[in-house]
């Protein structure tokens, strides 16, 4: 066999990555020109960017991106497995040591799909992501209106109350410790883009993946230095137990 064409990533996936390269961009930029008070925008029109922006954002994380990992069968792959924890002791080891770099991509052949796609530090920017996008989303709501409501509950209200309670010990008011923390998301943000495009990305090893997200979806997995490619048909057990048969 000389090749074998897999899809690696979804037009949804795509798609959304698209989205969020977009809007990440233009809510940083627009966010930073209202916190900084820079001259490059009116604040109406920053605002009004920010705004529709991190509504795209919020909208594409929160909702497209778990409900393709859901219909894809991906969401297992997202969780920090013990092979994980491996992977990354050995890619802690190929930095300092030279060492072989781990296969971290999961093909099973029975399954005829992923079963893990992700770099270990990958998984754990995306909890560096979701956690970011958490606190920007919660103090978001506070710094947007102090009334806004859903199914007659003021979501603003209700975190002030909880910012009012925390604030004291950091000798502020609620709202000005919901600026302090959305700022801090924001500088999270993009630290965790930095590792993500600057560590994990530009790896030579990955460039099936980009070629994967930016293009087609598609990817040659024999040709793939990063695959490890598997038949779990006959095998029994969990998830993390999948690998059965090793074919590379």
């Amino acid at each position: 066999m000389d090749s074998m064409v897999a899809t690696r990533h979804t037009t949804l996936e795509r798609l959304a990555h698209y989205v969020n390269i977009v809007s990440i961009s233009l809510l940083l930029a627009s966010g930073f020109i209202i916190y900084l008070g820079l001259p490059y925008l009116a604040y109406s029109d920053a605002y009004a960017i920010h705004v529709i922006s991190a509504a795209v954002f919020i909208s594409v994380n929160w909702i497209v991106m778990p409900y393709s990992a859901f219909v894809n069968q991906a969401i297992p792959g997202y969780f920090f497995w013990p092979a994980d924890f491996r992977r990354l002791w050995g890619v802690v080891k190929n930095f300092f040591t030279g060492s072989e770099y781990p296969q971290y991509t999961v093909y099973d052949i029975g399954k005829r799909r992923f079963t893990n796609r992700m770099h270990p530090v990958g998984k754990l920017l995306i909890y560096v992501h979701y956690a970011a996008l958490f606190v920007a989303t919660v103090t978001g709501v506070a710094l947007y209106s102090t009334s806004m409501s859903l199914m007659g509950v003021n979501l603003s209200g209700l975190v002030l109350r909880i910012m009012d309670v925390i604030a004291p010990s950091f000798h502020l008011s609620g709202l000005a410790l919901a600026r302090v923390l959305h700022v801090a998301a924001a500088y999270l943000f993009i630290a965790e883009i930095i590792v993500h495009v600057g560590v994990v990305q530009l790896d030579p090893r990955k460039l099936q993946h980009l070629k994967s997200m930016f293009i087609d979806g598609k990817e040659d997995v024999l040709s793939d230095p990063t695959a490890d490619i598997v038949d779990t048909s006959e095998g029994e057990g969990g998830y993390a137990e999948k690998v059965v048969i090793r074919v590379k």
